[in-house]
């Protein structure tokens, strides 16, 4: 196994870095000069585990603590991207030989990808898991007011609280918000997008959210601001709405889209449609993938449950069967690396705390997840969408972008 997987690191290229085997051996791969990182195989069985699925099984290894890292995990993720490590791990692995070796756990694999349906009740368990982890959680390491979503940088230096505040100014002007309009935030989080409108904008509005954490700390937020007569956050399903008969006068959607799941789609984007009025604005803000394909497996299982990113033709059919319109779309993705950037920051100066209240696995889970969000977005396949729809022709939109950008 150490001759494989000596043979899948010599095709590395780029920057420099060195593998220790479990027999303590220590290889230099990649460019000559000092390593940037040295990967530490503590067994073999982390080997066997990454022939079976290479990011789930390094993420389960690396969390156990069968896998270690000396230097930066950027670097690595980096690496491995550039250096296409990845695809040629993927190669091994759909080997007919290697399948067939290691078939049960290929089916465990693939059973945790199909079962993972849509249901109410999963969609609660799926949002729950994460964002109920606990308030004081996320506070240590997010924005302010814990935006876990991308931020908008006009300058690689902008901390996370100006990224995050440009950002919601950002989607209300792309909303085209006026005092006295209605909003629907679905997948409001924490009501940080709900709050900004509410106080800059003067609108009314409701926030929906599957995670019981969420929709209390929002309203305890809302009431904080003296906002609860306007805008409120209902622990509510999105697929609930219709029955409600409401509709608003614009509609907004940031980092929800992507927990849906693809069967969920076309339910979706009808649900914000028949949510909003006909000369309504709707604002979609998610991640996305340049190509078709399942989420990373190790993301799914550990961090997101049931997670999907869509491509821009996925989106956009989804839209078309329901006659809407694309008006504007910007690909933000550069600005995801720096949110998730900053947010790595924070949570490694506060991991000791982090480590005390969770553990250690969960300490190595989230440090994983935050690198390769850095990682993946400037060199893997994903994108970060804005997308301004109308339900139909809108025929009095300014014919520039310069109103996003006024003083």
């Amino acid at each position: 196994m150490k001759n494989l997987f000596h043979a899948l690191f010599s095709q590395a290229r780029g920057m420099p870095f060195s593998v220790t085997y479990p027999d303590t051996t220590v290889v230099e791969y990649g460019r000559p000069g000092e390593s940037r990182f040295n990967l530490i195989f503590r067994t073999e069985r982390a080997m066997r585990a990454m022939l079976i699925n290479v990011d789930l099984g390094f993420g389960e290894a690396y969390m156990l603590g069968d896998i270690d890292l000396e230097g930066n995990m950027i670097d690595l993720m980096t690496m491995a991207m550039t250096a296409d490590l990845m695809g040629a791990f993927r190669k091994v692995i759909y080997r007919p030989l290697n399948i067939l070796r290691h078939l049960p756990s290929h089916a465990s694999v693939f059973w945790h990808y199909l079962y993972q349906r849509h249901t109410y009740e999963n969609d609660k368990r799926f949002i729950s898991e994460p964002y109920d982890l606990g308030n004081e959680f996320y506070a240590l390491w997010l924005d302010k007011d814990m935006q876990y979503t991308c931020g908008y940088f006009k300058t690689p230096q902008d901390s996370i609280d100006l990224a995050q505040e440009q950002k919601r100014e950002q989607i209300c002007r792309k909303l085209r918000l006026k005092a006295g309009e209605t909003l629907l935030d679905i997948g409001c989080g924490w009501g940080g997008m709900l709050i900004y409108a509410a106080r800059h904008y003067g609108i009314s509005g409701v926030g929906v959210t599957l995670s019981k954490e969420q929709a209390e700390e929002s309203n305890r937020r809302i009431a904080s601001a003296g906002l609860q007569d306007r805008i409120n956050v209902e622990h509510a399903d999105y697929r609930d709405l219709p029955r409600q008969g409401r509709v608003f006068d614009k509609v907004v959607s940031v980092g929800c889209l992507e927990h849906v799941g693809k069967p969920n789609h076309d339910l979706f984007f009808s649900i914000a449609k028949r949510s909003l009025k006909p000369e309504g604005t709707f604002v979609l803000h998610t991640i996305g993938q340049v190509k078709t394909g399942p989420a990373l497996a190790f993301g799914n299982k550990h961090v997101f449950p049931g997670v999907y990113t869509a491509t821009l033709v996925e989106i956009t059919e989804c839209l078309s069967k329901l006659d809407m319109r694309v008006q504007d779309v910007e690909n933000m993705r550069l600005h995801y690396s720096y949110t998730a950037l900053r947010w790595l920051d924070a949570f490694e100066a506060h991991v000791d705390e982090i480590r005390a209240m969770y553990g250690e696995q969960l300490v190595r889970v989230f440090r994983l997840y935050l690198s390769h969000g850095v990682a993946f977005m400037k060199y893997g396949g994903n994108e970060l969408y804005q997308i301004v729809v109308t339900p139909g022709i809108d025929n009095d939109r300014p014919l520039t972008r310069a109103y996003l950008y006024a003083a």
